[in-house]
């Protein structure tokens, strides 16, 4: 038992070294015929903004909804599904292609459970840890609402495009790692340990 889909590859390691989400999001959009430069889907699509120092304390958007920072660079941390929801959606519409997806978010699902989307040819945007590590920690922030914000450390955002009987596999976009295999427990681990986090695209 294996399935894998064939997705495009896209290495984000020295264009956009904290743009993991935004390059699996274009990955799975590539999977269906939708394709959209990484950069223009940053521009355009992707809500971010910076973060500002106020008072001496930091404050930034929240990661739920708008990207703090810059994916290009080390100002960037990453972002959540909902976000990248908006994005996706965003770069279907320019593209014509509303009419023939949907962006569902999957946040809340196992590993497992998203492997059905994986049974229709459709890959899935995956949060979980950068090299299947343990997350050490938080940094924090204060978001526009006065809130104090936790974002945890080693976030990292793949494409999960098939299984085996013993692994999940991904388009990796770190350091062009590439199509690679992980355990499935181990997998599943780190999906809970960044909140199952997770987006996909529905056939209309």
């Amino acid at each position: 038992m294996k399935k894998i889909i064939l997705a495009p590859y896209i290495d984000q390691t020295r264009r956009w070294v904290n743009g993991c989400e935004s390059i699996s999001a274009v990955m799975a959009l590539g999977a269906v015929g939708v394709q959209v430069d990484p950069d223009t889907f940053i521009a355009r699509d992707l809500p971010h903004a910076p973060f500002w120092e106020q008072d001496g304390q930091l404050w930034g958007p929240d990661p739920h909804y708008v990207y703090p920072g810059d994916p290009h660079d080390h100002t960037g941390y990453g972002c959540y599904a909902p976000c990248i929801c908006q994005a996706m959606t965003s770069a279907l519409e320019a593209a014509g292609a509303a009419d023939r997806f949907a962006v569902v978010d999957e946040t809340g699902r196992s590993a497992a459970e998203l492997c059905g989307y994986i049974d229709q040819g459709l890959p899935v945007v995956f949060w979980a840890t950068l090299d299947f590590q343990p997350v050490p920690g938080v940094d924090r922030w204060r978001l526009p609402n006065g809130r104090m914000f936790d974002w945890k450390l080693n976030e990292h955002c793949l494409l999960l495009v098939g299984y085996d009987q013993d692994r999940y596999w991904f388009n990796d976009p770190w350091h062009n790692h590439g199509l690679c295999a992980q355990p499935k427990e181990l997998v599943e681990e780190c999906h809970r340990a960044q909140d199952l986090y997770a987006v996909a695209l529905r056939r209309k």
